[in-house]
Protein backbone atom coordinates (compact mmCIF):
# COMPACT_ATOMS: atom_id res chain seq x y z
CA UNK A 1 0.00 0.00 0.00
CA UNK A 2 1.34 3.93 -1.09
CA UNK A 3 2.08 6.16 1.90
CA UNK A 4 3.45 8.89 2.61
CA UNK A 5 5.50 9.84 5.57
CA UNK A 6 6.36 14.04 6.35
CA UNK A 7 9.05 14.65 8.41
CA UNK A 8 10.19 18.04 9.41
CA UNK A 9 14.44 18.16 8.53
CA UNK A 10 15.01 19.33 12.21
CA UNK A 11 13.29 15.98 13.45
CA UNK A 12 14.09 12.58 10.97
CA UNK A 13 13.25 10.16 13.72
CA UNK A 14 9.93 12.10 14.37
CA UNK A 15 7.53 11.97 11.33
CA UNK A 16 4.82 14.69 11.95
CA UNK A 17 2.27 12.98 9.45
CA UNK A 18 1.46 9.48 7.95
CA UNK A 19 -1.17 8.81 5.16
CA UNK A 20 -2.49 5.59 3.69
CA UNK A 21 -5.50 7.08 1.74
CA UNK A 22 -4.63 8.29 -1.94
CA UNK A 23 -5.97 11.29 -1.93
CA UNK A 24 -4.83 12.25 1.20
CA UNK A 25 -1.30 11.69 0.07
CA UNK A 26 -2.49 13.84 -3.51
CA UNK A 27 -3.86 16.98 -2.05
CA UNK A 28 -0.63 17.09 1.17
CA UNK A 29 1.80 16.63 -2.59
CA UNK A 30 -0.10 19.43 -4.70
CA UNK A 31 0.20 21.76 -1.51
CA UNK A 32 4.01 21.71 -2.09
CA UNK A 33 4.09 21.07 -6.06
CA UNK A 34 4.28 17.78 -6.39
CA UNK A 35 1.53 15.80 -8.53
CA UNK A 36 0.39 12.25 -7.41
CA UNK A 37 -1.96 9.66 -9.30
CA UNK A 38 -2.14 5.94 -9.46
CA UNK A 39 -2.27 5.12 -12.63
CA UNK A 40 -2.83 1.00 -13.91
CA UNK A 41 0.53 -0.46 -15.93
CA UNK A 42 -1.33 -1.64 -19.26
CA UNK A 43 1.35 -4.83 -18.80
CA UNK A 44 3.02 -7.26 -16.84
CA UNK A 45 6.84 -6.04 -15.88
CA UNK A 46 9.27 -7.71 -14.02
CA UNK A 47 11.89 -5.89 -11.71
CA UNK A 48 15.45 -6.59 -12.93
CA UNK A 49 14.40 -6.81 -16.38
CA UNK A 50 16.46 -4.97 -18.84
CA UNK A 51 15.75 -1.13 -19.46
CA UNK A 52 15.43 -1.65 -23.25
CA UNK A 53 12.90 -4.76 -21.99
CA UNK A 54 10.90 -2.10 -19.55
CA UNK A 55 10.80 0.30 -22.17
CA UNK A 56 9.46 -2.17 -25.22
CA UNK A 57 7.43 -3.45 -23.37
CA UNK A 58 6.01 -0.02 -22.02
CA UNK A 59 6.29 1.47 -25.29
CA UNK A 60 2.32 1.68 -25.90
CA UNK A 61 1.86 3.56 -22.06
CA UNK A 62 5.48 5.63 -22.64
CA UNK A 63 3.42 6.99 -25.74
CA UNK A 64 0.28 7.99 -23.65
CA UNK A 65 2.37 9.49 -20.89
CA UNK A 66 4.59 11.87 -22.89
CA UNK A 67 1.49 12.69 -24.74
CA UNK A 68 -0.19 14.06 -21.76
CA UNK A 69 1.76 15.38 -19.63
CA UNK A 70 4.32 16.98 -22.78
CA UNK A 71 7.56 15.47 -21.94
CA UNK A 72 10.04 14.77 -24.17
CA UNK A 73 12.17 12.05 -23.00
CA UNK A 74 12.03 8.66 -21.39
CA UNK A 75 14.50 6.25 -19.17
CA UNK A 76 13.84 3.11 -17.51
CA UNK A 77 15.56 1.22 -14.12
CA UNK A 78 15.25 -1.41 -12.81
CA UNK A 79 16.81 -3.63 -10.27
CA UNK A 80 16.33 -6.70 -8.68
CA UNK A 81 19.17 -7.65 -5.95
CA UNK A 82 17.74 -10.49 -4.00
CA UNK A 83 20.61 -10.90 -2.26
CA UNK A 84 21.45 -7.17 -1.01
CA UNK A 85 25.09 -7.42 -2.38
CA UNK A 86 24.51 -3.63 -3.70
CA UNK A 87 24.43 -1.69 -7.06
CA UNK A 88 26.16 0.96 -8.26
CA UNK A 89 22.63 2.10 -9.13
CA UNK A 90 20.89 1.95 -5.84
CA UNK A 91 23.76 3.85 -4.39
CA UNK A 92 23.38 6.23 -6.61
CA UNK A 93 19.59 6.60 -6.79
CA UNK A 94 19.88 6.89 -2.39
CA UNK A 95 21.86 10.10 -2.69
CA UNK A 96 20.08 13.21 -2.13
CA UNK A 97 19.93 14.32 -5.60
CA UNK A 98 18.29 17.17 -8.08
CA UNK A 99 17.17 17.81 -11.74
CA UNK A 100 17.19 20.48 -13.73
CA UNK A 101 14.04 19.24 -15.66
CA UNK A 102 10.97 18.31 -14.48
CA UNK A 103 9.84 14.63 -14.22
CA UNK A 104 7.62 11.93 -13.86
CA UNK A 105 8.34 8.74 -11.86
CA UNK A 106 6.41 5.95 -12.74
CA UNK A 107 6.23 3.09 -10.72
CA UNK A 108 5.69 -0.31 -12.87
CA UNK A 109 6.62 -2.85 -10.15
CA UNK A 110 8.33 -3.70 -6.92
CA UNK A 111 8.50 -0.70 -4.54
CA UNK A 112 10.72 2.22 -3.48
CA UNK A 113 10.75 5.28 -0.93
CA UNK A 114 10.94 8.26 -3.53
CA UNK A 115 11.58 11.47 -0.64
CA UNK A 116 11.48 14.69 -1.19
CA UNK A 117 13.29 17.40 0.54
CA UNK A 118 11.02 20.77 -0.02
CA UNK A 119 11.48 23.20 2.30
CA UNK A 120 12.04 22.26 5.81
CA UNK A 121 10.14 18.79 4.85
CA UNK A 122 10.93 16.14 3.39
CA UNK A 123 8.29 13.60 1.81
CA UNK A 124 8.91 10.35 1.94
CA UNK A 125 6.51 8.23 -0.85
CA UNK A 126 5.95 4.60 -0.42
CA UNK A 127 5.89 4.00 -3.97
CA UNK A 128 4.35 0.93 -5.46
CA UNK A 129 3.09 -0.51 -8.93
CA UNK A 130 0.43 2.08 -10.41
CA UNK A 131 2.19 4.95 -8.76
CA UNK A 132 3.08 8.22 -10.25
CA UNK A 133 4.63 11.25 -9.05
CA UNK A 134 5.52 14.14 -11.29
CA UNK A 135 8.40 16.54 -9.34
CA UNK A 136 9.26 20.34 -10.28
CA UNK A 137 12.52 20.92 -11.61
CA UNK A 138 15.15 21.61 -9.51
CA UNK A 139 13.23 19.02 -6.36
CA UNK A 140 15.87 17.32 -4.04
CA UNK A 141 15.02 13.69 -3.99
CA UNK A 142 16.80 10.31 -3.32
CA UNK A 143 15.10 7.19 -3.68
CA UNK A 144 15.71 4.27 -1.15
CA UNK A 145 15.24 0.96 -2.77
CA UNK A 146 16.07 -1.01 0.69
CA UNK A 147 18.53 -3.46 1.32
CA UNK A 148 17.16 -6.04 -1.26
CA UNK A 149 15.92 -3.42 -4.26
CA UNK A 150 13.07 -4.44 -6.37
CA UNK A 151 11.63 -2.16 -8.76
CA UNK A 152 11.15 -1.21 -12.01
CA UNK A 153 10.77 2.73 -12.97
CA UNK A 154 9.83 4.97 -15.74
CA UNK A 155 11.53 8.78 -15.91
CA UNK A 156 10.25 10.75 -18.52
CA UNK A 157 11.38 14.45 -18.49
CA UNK A 158 10.85 17.72 -19.61
CA UNK A 159 13.52 18.18 -21.71
CA UNK A 160 14.56 16.92 -25.16
CA UNK A 161 17.25 14.28 -23.44
CA UNK A 162 17.49 12.37 -20.05
CA UNK A 163 19.03 15.07 -18.51
CA UNK A 164 21.62 14.71 -15.60
CA UNK A 165 21.01 14.66 -12.04
CA UNK A 166 23.31 16.38 -9.75
CA UNK A 167 24.02 14.91 -6.27
CA UNK A 168 23.77 17.04 -3.38
CA UNK A 169 26.31 17.96 -1.07
CA UNK A 170 26.20 16.20 2.44
CA UNK A 171 24.53 13.45 3.36
CA UNK A 172 21.27 14.42 4.28
CA UNK A 173 18.81 11.64 3.52
CA UNK A 174 21.16 9.28 5.68
CA UNK A 175 19.42 10.64 8.07
CA UNK A 176 15.97 9.38 7.36
CA UNK A 177 13.66 6.00 7.97
CA UNK A 178 15.17 4.05 5.24
CA UNK A 179 12.82 1.41 3.01
CA UNK A 180 13.46 -1.05 5.60
CA UNK A 181 13.24 0.79 8.51
CA UNK A 182 9.61 1.03 8.32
Amino acid sequence: MSSLTVYHQSSPEHPNKLLTHAEDIASTLAAVGVRFSQVPVQQAITAGSASAEVLAASRGQIEQLLSAHGYASVEALSLCDERGEGTELARRLGQEQACQAAYLHFCLAGRGALALHIGEYVYSLLCEKNDLAVLPAGTAHWFDAGEHPRFAVLRLFDSPQVPTFVALEGDFAAAFTGLNDC
